[in-house]
């Protein structure tokens, strides 16, 4: 487990400054409401982005975007609108996912799936 831990916050880490790079500005990390979380809250423009990070080592079978279920995205529509009644100034929302693939030897493999829902 420990190791699935480390994983998940060097993918997390990984996320908020590929976000960053790409013009985003990060509002929260680890954002939760009850029990539904949502990993990465950032904005860009006018656009609030809630963003599932999904991370794999290895050669794994089962790509990590993949691994984000309809219970997920629920969960997420749920933490989003608990934060969105903290912060009623956003109008136009976003559910992203960016997965993350750690390879031995290799760079990472970043790709961001914009507007899932």
């Amino acid at each position: 487990m420990a190791d699935n831990t480390f994983t998940g916050r060097l993918g997390e880490d990984l996320a908020a400054r590929h976000l960053e790079q790409h013009g985003f500005t990060l509002l929260a990390r680890n954002w939760r409401a009850g029990r539904a979380e949502i990993d990465l809250i950032a904005c860009r423009g006018n656009t609030v982005h809630f963003v599932e990070v999904k991370s794999r080592r290895g050669k794994s079978a089962v790509l990590p975007e993949l691994r984000v279920n309809a219970a997920k995205i629920e969960q997420m529509r749920l933490a989003a609108q608990a934060w969105l009644q903290q912060h009623p100034q956003w109008h136009f929302i976003q559910f992203d996912i960016l997965a993350i693939r750690f390879s031995p030897g290799a760079l990472p493999e970043i790709l961001l799936i914009e507007d899932i829902t």
